[in-house]
Formats: C-alpha cells, sequence, structure tokens
C-alpha cells in the first residue's frame, strides 16, 4: 500500500495521450547467492534479503536488458537492532572499520570539505569487509533520518528490510516533529546539500567498480526504497532524496558508459572493415565492449527499479517537498540521458504536476521544460507535449505565485525562439 499519496483531486490528469500512469507491485524475496564453484556449505546464513520489482514490458522509460541479471531479480535488504549512534559496528573479526556511521553523518552536517576524504576511507573498509561497510552505511542513512536505532551486523544476516524497517518505525521518537531535512535555519540547506553531495561523491568513486559487485548498490536502493514507502515522514523524505540523487548519478554513469561502449563498438567494426592481413588484434576490443554492455545492463537494471519503486510512488506524495524534488531530479534526467528519459512516458508526470497545488512543485515543473526546450535537439521529441500542455502553461501566466508566473513567461519566449 502506497503510504502518503497526494489526493486524487489535487493533481488533475488530463495526459490521456501519454497513457496511464504504472504502479508495479513490488514483492520481496531472499536474495540470490552469487555463482560460485562448487556446492554451498549447508546452514550458512543468508547475508540479505531481495527485492524485485515486476512490471509490465512497457512500463519502464528504460530499456531493460533482455537477460535479467542477479542484480536486476534480487535487491537485497537489511537488519537492525538497538545501541548507541556512536558506538563502532564490529565486523566477524572483532575489528573496527576506520570510518562509522557518525562519521559519515559529521562530514554531510559540515559541508562539501571532507566529503571525498571519508567516502574513499569508508570504501577502504568495504574492501576489506563489504557487510562491515554496508552495516555502517545503513546506520548513516538511518541517522540522518534522525532516529537514534542503529543496524547490527548479527540482524543483518537473520532479518529483511521489511522487519528492519518496522522495528526502526517502533523506536522512533513519534513525539518528535523535526529531523535533520527539517532543521529550521542554515543548517537545513547545509545537510541537504551535505547529503547530495555524499550520494554524488559514492557514485563516482564507484562508477569503475563497486557499482557493479552486485552487492552494495542493489542493498543500498533496496533499503531506500522500502523507506521510502513508509508512513514515517522522516523515513520517507530523506530516503527519497537520497534515492533520488543516487538515481541521478546512475543516470551519468549510464550515459559514460554508453559513450565508452559506442567508441568500442565503432573500432570494432573498423578493424573487422580490414583486410585479414592488415586488422590488428580485436580479442581485446571485443571483451572490453561485452565487458561495458553488461556493465549498461547492471546501470539499466538499478536505473529501472529505483525509478519504479521510489520516484513512481513519490511524485505524488502527501509532502512538496519530496513532490518538488522527484520533480527536480527528473528534469535532470530529460535533460542528461534523452535516449532512455526522453520521451512521453517520462515527460507526462511533468505535465501532470504543472497542476500541482503546491507553487514550489509547479516551479520545478517550469525550470525543467525551460532546460528541455533550451535543447533545439529535444525540439522534436518535445511536440505531443508541447500540444498537450500548451493551453495549461498559457494559464499559468496568471499563476498566483508571481515566481511560478515569471518563470512560465520565460519558458514561453524560449519555446517561441
Amino acid at each position: 500500500m502506497e503510504s502518503e499519496s497526494i489526493d486524487s483531486d489535487s493533481l488533475k490528469d488530463d495526459s490521456s495521450d501519454f497513457g496511464s500512469l504504472y504502479e508495479p507491485e513490488v514483492k520481496t524475496t531472499k536474495r540470490r547467492k552469487q555463482a560460485g564453484t562448487g556446492p554451498q556449505p549447508p546452514k550458512r546464513p543468508k547475508n540479505n534479503a531481495g527485492l524485485r520489482v515486476t512490471s509490465s514490458p512497457n512500463s519502464s522509460p528504460i530499456s531493460s536488458p533482455s537477460v535479467p541479471s542477479q542484480q536486476q531479480q534480487a535487491f537485497s535488504q537489511g537488519t537492525s537492532r538497538w545501541v548507541s549512534p556512536s558506538r563502532p559496528v564490529r565486523n566477524g573479526n572483532g575489528e573496527s572499520p576506520e570510518v562509522g556511521a557518525k562519521d559519515i553523518y559529521d562530514a554531510v552536517c559540515s559541508g562539501k570539505s571532507a566529503m571525498v576524504t571519508v567516502v574513499d576511507e569508508w570504501l577502504d573498509s568495504y574492501k576489506r569487509s563489504r557487510e562491515a561497510g554496508l552495516l555502517v552505511l545503513i546506520n548513516f542513512i538511518v541517522q540522518s533520518c534522525g532516529c537514534r536505532g542503529v543496524v547490527t551486523r548479527e540482524m543483518l544476516d537473520s532479518m529483511q528490510n521489511a522487519e528492519i524497517i518496522g522495528t526502526l518505525t517502533k523506536e522512533f521518537d513519534e513525539e518528535s516533529v523535526t529531523y535533520p531535512l527539517t532543521t529550521p535555519g542554515p543548517q537545513l540547506k547545509r545537510f541537504k546539500a551535505g547529503l547530495s553531495e555524499f550520494a554524488r561523491v559514492l557514485v563516482r568513486s564507484c562508477s569503475n567498480s563497486l557499482i557493479y559487485d552486485e552487492y552494495l548498490f542493489p542493498s543500498l536502493l533496496a533499503l531506500l526504497t522500502g523507506l521510502s514507502d513508509s508512513q514515517v515522514r522522516a523515513f520517507r523524505h530523506t530516503s527519497t532524496l537520497l534515492a533520488m540523487k543516487l538515481m541521478t548519478g546512475l543516470v551519468g554513469v549510464a550515459v559514460t558508459v554508453l559513450v565508452q561502449l559506442q567508441t568500442t563498438q565503432r573500432r570494432y567494426d573498423m578493424e573487422n572493415s580490414k583486410s585479414p592481413s592488415d586488422r590488428s588484434s580485436d580479442r581485446l576490443e571485443k571483451r572490453k565492449e561485452k565487458m561495458l554492455q553488461e556493465n549498461r545492463m547492471e546501470v539499466a537494471s538499478m536505473m529501472n527499479a529505483t525509478f519504479r519503486g521510489v520516484f513512481v510512488h513519490r511524485y505524488r506524495d502527501r509532502l512538496p517537498e519530496i513532490r518538488a524534488l522527484c520533480i527536480e531530479e527528473l528534469g535532470l534526467w530529460l535533460k542528461s540521458d534523452p535516449e532512455d528519459f526522453l520521451n512521453d512516458g517520462c515527460l507526462k508526470y511533468l505535465g501532470w504536476m504543472l497542476h500541482d497545488k503546491q507553487s514550489p512543485v509547479r516551479l520545478q515543473c517550469v525550470r525543467a521544460l525551460q532546460g528541455l526546450y533550451k535543447e533545439k535537439e529535444f525540439i522534436g521529441r518535445l511536440e505531443l507535449f508541447t500540444s498537450r500542455f500548451k493551453e495549461r502553461l498559457l494559464s499559468m501566466v496568471l499563476d498566483k505565485d508571481p515566481d511560478v508566473a515569471v518563470e512560465v513567461v520565460n519558458l514561453l519566449l524560449v519555446i517561441q525562439q
């Protein structure tokens, strides 16, 4: 059941030309172990549980791989117990990782200066013990939500995400209406910027290796997907922000991998066009092409799951801040990865949210559209959207919020050019 979505009458849906909004079924399953040589030892506790997102073949804006990877079939989940947030989580050998959840949290609160260093140090500890490293990251997320509960390794081996989130919810201080993302004053802006920077640095630091280990990002995104559906506003808001920022990072990785793949394919084709005596060894290029194709499939599966599991539900959350951040990130995806996102299936969300009752959400829609219409090569793909929503855009010139009205005028001037 979807949590805290806006009422149906608060969003005017007049976009039938784009098709209906899909609502995938989300199921939880145990994560399947990676294939190895020889039989697995009996009675070994499973590290994680998985989260499978199923949908109709045409529901996703991103091209799905023809053969689903382990990562696409199972997103891992974690477990939890309660200790002091500042207490270090120990790995199976009794050694404390160099970077704890509080270290990452302090870096986020302080700003961007120490973020790269903290992420690099955390990655070193993750490479030594991925379970202990993941545990630190999970605890950081929980602390960022304003919750004092901390996940432990013992529970990581035995509980699924739904059980963890349920326990966290029971321990959450329901009387407290504030959490880091609602802290008044300049601290709010600094914390939000720090959290966004953390997600960006994490993806960038893992883009060439750990993003493909079929453990770290599937586990992280599965937890965020579960938290984003929580009835607790702090969980929902914080996890949605992190999930959307990670998604933006993944989109950047997907674009980079596609460019590398196209370059490799051109080189391979050039070698094949030569006579056999003039050809250099093309085995290396072929292996590189295969690796890049596999990488693109894995990134696409994570993007698909995040889009369907988080964005599709939270873009119409009851909280306007959540709706606005979803639309803001969607605008970035549309512009940076038009091959996957700039289509009617994704543009419809911008059109629908032009009718949002809250001006910050409408403002994000208009600004996203400005970025798209400024790109001349996008005009053809925007024709159907323009014809369908031009009346709404014209009426918004008289928007009750002057900031929205001004930005709409600027948008119309761009469209007219």
